[in-house]
């Protein structure tokens, strides 16, 4: 009776002991998050990533994904050799259950949050709204937790445990997926106000180098509306796919909070000002 009593203590210490390591290990999203983020929204995960020692923009992290796709397009852009390129015979299925027969299969590195991952990209002569994407074998092996809904990724730390950096918002849990820290650097002498910003990752000449080719060429540099008067339409135009057969339909009004509607104000002013809309 006594060995078994002491069995079953040893059971519960080593449950209890389990659930407090899973627990400190847990990966949480709480409404400090969507401080961030404009609620509601439709809008998916995309993030950036360094590809191949390269930063990639607008990678969608896609856990409905099976496989990593890169569009043509991005592996002529990564400027990687062909001889990396390696036949398939494994095709793509779309959701409607096409197939997509790949040009061929690559692996790169992988890094975030302070790990590096090899992964296979399957290349694929499309051309997406995005310049990757990370299906769902990444993300296990990487140990991540996406949200589209608070728009961040988190991951538990190389060891297993959480990861214990701190984030920028003071919360214990970071996003996986970090931008490089920027210097800020002045564009005009005579208007200190104009700043842009460069990598610290850059080393003194070439950050010297870069800030003397943005002084130099400062008058391509919008800093307000009225710097960009007369845009012709063939370069940038906005325009509304509406059905002109379409009955118009009234939408509930939406509100905003008292902040909100004085950064929208403002911003309509200085439109109106510049001429880039009018009252109708």
């Amino acid at each position: 009776m006594r060995l078994r009593q002491a069995q079953l203590k040893r059971r519960i210490g080593s449950v209890r002991a389990l659930h407090q390591q899973n627990t400190s290990a847990s990966i949480k999203f709480d409404k400090t998050d969507l401080l961030r983020v404009q609620i509601p929204h439709e809008d998916p995960l995309v993030v950036s990533l360094t590809i191949a020692e390269c930063l990639v923009w607008r990678v969608l992290i896609d856990p409905g994904s099976s496989a990593n796709v890169m569009p043509r397009v991005t592996f002529d852009r990564l400027e990687i050799e062909l001889e990396k390129l390696k036949p398939t015979g494994n095709p793509l299925l779309e959701f409607d259950g096409k197939r997509v027969e790949p040009i061929g299969i690559v692996e790169l590195t992988v890094q975030a949050a302070e790990r590096v991952l090899t992964e296979s990209f399957m290349v694929v002569e499309i051309y997406p709204s995005y310049n990757l994407l990370m299906g769902r074998g990444w993300i296990y092996r990487f140990q991540g937790v996406p949200s589209s809904l608070h728009q961040v990724m988190r991951c538990l730390g190389p060891d297993g445990t959480k990861n214990p950096s701190p984030s920028e918002d003071g919360g214990e849990e970071p996003p996986v997926l970090t931008t490089e820290p920027l210097h800020e650097v002045k564009i005009d002498h005579e208007k200190p106000d104009r700043t842009t910003r460069v990598g610290t990752k850059l080393t003194e000449e070439e950050r010297l180098e870069l800030t003397n080719f943005l002084i130099r060429n400062a008058d391509v540099f919008a800093w307000s509306h009225s710097d960009m008067p007369g845009i012709n339409h063939a370069v940038s135009c906005h325009s509304l796919n509406v059905d002109p057969n379409a009955k118009p339909v009234k939408q509930k009004q939406r509100r905003f909070t008292p902040e909100r509607n004085q950064i929208i104000a403002e911003e309509v002013d200085r439109l109106l000002e510049a001429g880039f809309i009018k009252e109708v």
